[in-house]
């Protein structure tokens, strides 16, 4: 899609008004099929369990599409993973939780 999601009013890269900039890899031709989060019962769960651990996390795809990308910013430490199928993605899901899940 071309454009800014923007407001009106505000501030520039908060709330609805996101801060848009070009994407160094905008014309990567996408080849692969990564899974689909909405197949995944547990991802709103997880997000809440990993945010609520003041740690921000981070969806996409690879730049060939063939995989999802999570990413876990938690203090000091980077978490990084792929998943190209659905069992990878329920394993990913399945490891946030058990780390990030409240006591």
């Amino acid at each position: 899609m071309a454009g800014k999601i923007t407001q009106i009013g505000g501030t520039p890269g908060k709330g609805g008004n996101f801060n848009t900039r070009p994407n160094p890899f905008g014309n990567s031709k996408s080849a692969g099929r990564a899974p689909e989060l909405a197949g995944t019962k547990t991802i709103g769960s997880v997000i809440d369990e990993v945010l609520a651990a003041g740690c921000a996390i981070m969806l996409g795809h690879t730049r060939d599409g063939g995989a999802l990308v999570c990413t876990v910013l938690d203090g000091e430490e980077r978490h990084r993973s792929y998943a190209s199928t659905e069992q990878e993605l329920d394993a990913m899901m399945l490891a946030l939780h058990n780390y990030y899940q409240k006591p």
